[in-house]
């Protein structure tokens, strides 16, 4: 599903990989299999034990980093 600033929730009929694809790489981020998240609504990014990350959002949601995309979220977003 597909979940907005507003918080209205929407489902998906493609893959995440998909949507990754047609958005804008310098706006989005993937964070894990099942979340990809506009930079500008990150409000914090948080170390976590094994090399991860938390992220929170904005609106409070958190949101953890897998293991294999912590490199690219450590190189993306703590670099701004």
């Amino acid at each position: 599903h597909l979940t907005t600033a507003a918080g209205a929730r929407y489902a998906l009929t493609y893959r995440l990989k998909d949507l990754e694809a047609r958005l804008p790489a310098r706006e989005f981020v993937r964070l894990s299999r099942g979340a990809l998240v506009r930079i500008d609504a990150i409000a914090r990014v948080s170390p976590m034990p094994g090399g991860t990350y938390l992220v929170t959002l904005a609106g409070g949601a958190q949101l953890p980093v897998s293991r294999l995309r912590a490199r690219v979220v450590r190189d993306r977003l703590l670099r701004l």
